[in-house]
C-alpha cells in the first residue's frame, strides 16, 4: 500500500538530488508495512536507507530528510505506565486514567509502542522545506554568484564529472569501431553519381594528447578553483595523460594529489601544499608562475595546456605597453599545440582597464567564456 510518508520521503531525496525511481519508492512502501509494527525509528531508518541510498555521498541527505519526514513529537518510553499529554489537566484525570488503562492494556506487562504510535497522527507533506533550486537550475547557475562552499554544487560537479567520463570514454570507443557514418558517405559519393564507392566511417577525430590545466587559485578565482579541480577529479583518468597545476603569484604542481583514493584526501592534500607555500586568497602575479611553468614543463606539438583564469593580472608589469605575462604566455603559445584560456566572468568585463583578456588574446590564446558549470562540463567534454 502506498504510504504518504514514503512518498514525500522520496519527493525529498529528489529534491536534495538523489536519485529516486518509481521501484524504489514502491520497494519502500513494501518495507514499511512488512516491519512497522517490529521495528522502531533507527531499525526502520536502516532499512529505508538500504533502499534508497546507492553512492556514500548521499547518506547525509537521507538523514537529514527521514529526520525531516519521520519526526516525532516526543521520545515515548515503552515501560513508562504513565500517559503524557500537555493539553490534559487535573479536571481530566478520570479520562487521562481510562487513556492509560487502554495503552497499557488488560495485562500487567509494558505497553509495546510502535511507530505508528510515535508519529504524529497526521502529515502534511506541503508542511516539509522544499529545495526550491534544482540541478538544472544550479547548471544554469552565473558561477560568478557561487561564492561560497555549498555542498549541491560539490554534488553536481561529482556528478558532471561522472558524465563527462563517461562521454568521453564512449568517443574513444567509436574511434575504435567499424560503423559507417551513412549522412557522411552519402554526401562524399555524391559525385559519383550517388553509388557508394567510398566508405567513410563514424570515428571521431581524436588524438592523443597531453592535457596540463593550469588552475588560478587567486583570491578572484577562489571557488571557481573549487568546483574544477572536483569535475577535473572526477574525470581525470578519461584523458590519455593529464598534469595539473594550481597559481597566484606562485606555481605548486598537483598532478600526484590528484592520484589519492577519495576526493576529500586530495583535497586536503592540496590545501596542505598550498599552506605550506603560504598560497590562501592571495593575489596575482602571473609572470612568476608563468616562468616556473614553463622552465618545469616540457611543451610540445602534443601539449593542450587548459588555464583557468579571469585574466586579472593585479601585480603584473607593463614595459613600453607589453605586458609581462603576455608575453611569457606567448612563448608558451608557441611551444605548444594549443592555450585555452576559460575565463569565468561576463565578456562585458573583459574590456576593463584591470583585464588583460587582449593581452593574452593578441598572444595567440584561444579565450573562452565559461558562465556557468554547465559551459564548463561540455567543454572539458569536447577536449
Amino acid at each position: 500500500m502506498v504510504n504518504k510518508r514514503i512518498v514525500a520521503l522520496s519527493n525529498q531525496l529528489r529534491d536534495k538530488g538523489v536519485a529516486v525511481s518509481i521501484r524504489s519508492t514502491q520497494t519502500a512502501c513494501d518495507v514499511w508495512d512488512l516491519v512497522k509494527d517490529d521495528f522502531n525509528r533507527d531499525e526502520m531508518k536502516n532499512a529505508l536507507q538500504s533502499v534508497y541510498v546507492k553512492d556514500n555521498y548521499d547518506i547525509e541527505k537521507f538523514n537529514q530528510s527521514f529526520d525531516e519526514v519521520f519526526e516525532v513529537v516526543d521520545e515515548v518510553n515503552p515501560y513508562d505506565t504513565t500517559f503524557k499529554d500537555p493539553e490534559l489537566s487535573s479536571n481530566n484525570l478520570q479520562n487521562d486514567s481510562e487513556v492509560v488503562q487502554e495503552v497499557k492494556g488488560t495485562s500487567d506487562e509494558p505497553a509495546e509502542i510502535t511507530l505508528d504510535d510515535m508519529l504524529p497522527p497526521t502529515f502534511d507533506p506541503e508542511a516539509l522545506q522544499k529545495n526550491r533550486i534544482h540541478e538544472k537550475d544550479l547548471l544554469k547557475t552565473d558561477i560568478n554568484n557561487i561564492n561560497s562552499f555549498d555542498e549541491r554544487i560539490l554534488d553536481l560537479c561529482r556528478k558532471l564529472s561522472e558524465k563527462i567520463a563517461n562521454k568521453r570514454t564512449k568517443r574513444k570507443k567509436r574511434m575504435n569501431s567499424n560503423s559507417i557514418d551513412m549522412p557522411k558517405t552519402i554526401r562524399k559519393n555524391l559525385k559519383n553519381g550517388g553509388k557508394l564507392i567510398k566508405l567513410y566511417q563514424a570515428k571521431p577525430k581524436i588524438h592523443k594528447s597531453r592535457h596540463i590545466f593550469l588552475n588560478d587559485i587567486s583570491g578572484s578565482c577562489d571557488w571557481i578553483s573549487t568546483w574544477f579541480f572536483t569535475i577535473l577529479y572526477g574525470c581525470q583518468k578519461s584523458f590519455d595523460r593529464i598534469e595539473s597545476y594550481e597559481f597566484d603569484n606562485k606555481l605548486i604542481e598537483t598532478t600526484n594529489e590528484l592520484n589519492s583514493e577519495s576526493y576529500y584526501e586530495s583535497y586536503e592534500n592540496i590545501y596542505a601544499k598550498r599552506m605550506m607555500k603560504g598560497m590562501i586568497h592571495g593575489s596575482s602575479d602571473m609572470a612568476k608562475p608563468f616562468k616556473k611553468f614553463l622552465k618545469e614543463t616540457r611543451l610540445n606539438h602534443r601539449t593542450i595546456v587548459i588555464i583557468l583564469t579571469d585574466c586579472r593580472d593585479w601585480n603584473g608589469k607593463r614595459e613600453n605597453g607589453i605586458l609581462e605575462s603576455a608575453e611569457i604566455l606567448k612563448e608558451m603559445v608557441q611551444k605548444s599545440d594549443r592555450v585555452v584560456i576559460l575565463n569565468p566572468e561576463s565578456k562585458k568585463r573583459w574590456n576593463t582597464p584591470t583585464s588583460c583578456v587582449e593581452d593574452y588574446r593578441r598572444a595567440g590564446a584561444e579565450i573562452f567564456e565559461i558562465k556557468n558549470l554547465d559551459n564548463l562540463s561540455k567543454f572539458i567534454t569536447e577536449l
